[in-house]
């Protein structure tokens, strides 16, 4: 561990890109702010809070021995989303990336932040949500469905919510997407004078953007059975769904670019949740690229 009370130093020399001049490295404690971290630190408590250590078990933790033993419970988790049935939805159309390979995209994926005046086709949009969350299969035997990214326990926590600004065949409003049904369903009508760019305090990632999917979490429906480790399973599965639409974006030609910056009680309250129980993880622009 470093010693923030020490300033930095010279510690290591490495080469620069072209591997001849040395460059030295130094210790990063009193750069980074380290050493100003003062009486508790919430970050390393919940750190602390969410190991997990050999033969030691959360006397808490009951939630998966419930589930074990409740068939009820165990079909209910099969349908992990919220639903606005009484609501209008658009159905969407099934995704197909293109004939693009996982190679190609892999080595042709930047965060492109320019978005073109032109629409973004209803049918790609439900190719990104597909790629992102979308139902690909079953659990042979049983009721589950498993969809495109990993789960802590198939639990599948997050919901998105897409706010079409300028979508093909759809009026701008923000939508909701349930993977279960592949449907936008309603949730209201965006205001046309609606500036999103000022859910974020880096407002030119967000303007201009035909489209907004903003990832949440619902904590409490993986906080049941894994405690306090929820939470980093809950990151973990918004990083497995972000890099998946970036990917699928990326194969289609189309601009998008993760934002983790952006303001929490602003953002929630643009989708309608209380911050607590379901909060904002993740928002991800995409659109036609400019030019």
């Amino acid at each position: 561990m470093t010693d923030p009370a020490k300033p930095p130093r010279a510690e290591h020399s490495a080469p620069d890109a072209a591997g001849d001049v040395p460059i030295p490295t130094v210790r990063l404690a009193g750069i980074t702010g380290a050493d100003a971290v003062r009486g508790p630190d919430p970050t390393e408590d919940y750190h602390e809070a969410s190991r997990i250590y050999p033969g030691v078990v959360d006397p808490t933790l009951v939630g998966a021995a419930r589930l074990e033993r409740s068939l009820t419970m165990r079909v209910s988790a099969t349908r992990s989303v919220k639903r606005y049935g009484h609501r209008p939805c658009v159905p969407l159309p099934r995704g197909d990336v293109g004939p693009a390979t996982l190679g190609d995209v892999l080595r042709m994926r930047r965060s492109r932040r320019s978005y073109g005046p032109g629409a973004l086709d209803l049918g790609r949009l439900g190719t990104l949500l597909e790629a992102a969350y979308g139902v690909t299969g079953s659990l042979a035997g049983t009721p589950q469905l498993l969809r495109s990214v990993p789960s802590g326990g198939a639990l599948y926590p997050l919901e998105l919510y897409v706010a079409c600004r300028r979508v093909a065949a759809v009026h701008p409003a923000l939508f909701h997407y349930d993977p279960l049904r592949h449907v936008l369903e309603l949730v209201r009508p965006l205001d046309p004078d609606e500036a999103i760019d000022s859910l974020s305090p880096y407002p030119e990632l967000l303007a201009g953007c035909p489209a907004l999917v903003v990832v949440t979490a619902v904590f409490w429906r993986s906080r049941f059975k894994y405690g306090a480790r929820a939470y980093r399973f809950a990151l973990l599965e918004a990083g497995h769904v972000a890099q998946s639409f970036l990917l699928a974006a990326e194969a289609l030609g189309l601009a998008s670019t993760p934002v983790g910056g952006f303001y929490d009680t602003l953002v929630d309250s643009f989708v309608g949740v209380d911050g607590l129980h379901e909060a904002t993880v993740y928002v991800l622009p995409v659109g036609q690229r400019a030019g």
